[in-house]
């Protein structure tokens, strides 16, 4: 009976397309301890590789953040108050969706030996990675605030506002990565691609400079304002700015916008997900 149980939960969908999505966030929730060891185990495993451990957790979002202030501040000489802050509210949580991609195109495809040896439900494997990967992100917190020691004008209330902007870039890095995640089994050469692929969104955002430079070309090229209008991360990064550097309401009714978009992406993907899963092991 417990083998039965388990091929429908591995298998083959069986259901239609809403059974299949309720099916899938069910099962996550009956492995939900599976999915829990897999998160702590894929953190303990980075710093476990290194000879500074943990200590990377801090030091690299760190030394990101100093690499881009030189480009920016003394390379091209743009002038920014708090600088450090301005490039930080936006670097460190590009860093974290970055670390996400990158970690989901092996989250499946590296797990080989164990879908082989046990029968589990494939979809945690993308969940535990992309929670995983929020301790990029609580890490990188950690410098960031410590800004706050060198521009103390610039720390409001406002700066809590940065959780609810975080949860909606973790509503939308949740189906890119399950989608990533299975599409890397199939083609392994994305996992090439998406450095290349991400180092262009993070240009084509307001991340090095203000969003009002974007617009302004935006007013130029029409195609550039149109992909600035629909790019995420354009509101993303301006409310984790508003939030930290500004000091300010960051704009509810966009983000609020952003995460309902979210709830389609990530059925769709989840969707997707456990279509595609049972060719997994065959591929593999």
């Amino acid at each position: 009976m417990t083998t039965h149980s388990t091929e429908l939960t591995v298998g083959r969908p069986r259901r239609g397309s809403i059974g299949t999505i309720l099916e899938s966030v069910a099962s996550l929730v009956e492995r939900r301890r599976l999915v829990w060891y897999l998160t702590i185990s894929e953190i303990r495993n980075k710093g476990a590789n290194s000879l500074l451990g943990n200590v990377w957790w801090f030091l690299d979002p760190a030394l990101q953040l100093f690499v881009y202030f030189l480009l920016v501040s003394v390379i091209f000489q743009q002038a920014q108050p708090a600088i450090l802050l301005f490039l930080g509210s936006a670097i460190l949580p590009w860093k974290w969706f970055s670390a996400a991609l990158a970690s989901a195109t092996t989250s499946v495809r590296g797990r080989e030996q164990v879908m082989r040896q046990i029968a589990f439900p494939h979809l945690v494997l993308p969940a535990s990675s992309v929670l995983a990967s929020v301790a990029n992100f609580a890490f990188a917190l950690v410098p960031l605030g410590a800004l706050y020691l060198l521009y103390p004008d610039r720390l409001t209330p406002w700066a809590l506002a940065v959780l609810p902007v975080a949860l909606v870039q973790f509503l939308w890095t949740v189906p890119i990565v399950i989608m990533l995640s299975a599409v890397a089994v199939f083609f392994r050469d994305i996992s090439n691609f998406i450095p290349h692929g991400l180092r262009i969104w993070f240009y084509l955002s307001p991340a090095l400079f203000p969003l009002e430079k974007l617009q302004a070309l935006g007013d130029q090229y029409p195609w550039f304002g149109f992909f600035v209008t629909i790019n995420p991360f354009t509101w993303l990064f301006s409310g984790y700015r508003d939030a930290l550097y500004y000091g300010r309401s960051p704009q509810w009714e966009v983000l609020g916008i952003l995460a309902l978009a979210s709830i389609p992406a990530t059925l769709l993907s989840i969707y997707f997900f456990r279509r595609v899963s049972p060719l997994f092991v065959k591929v593999l």
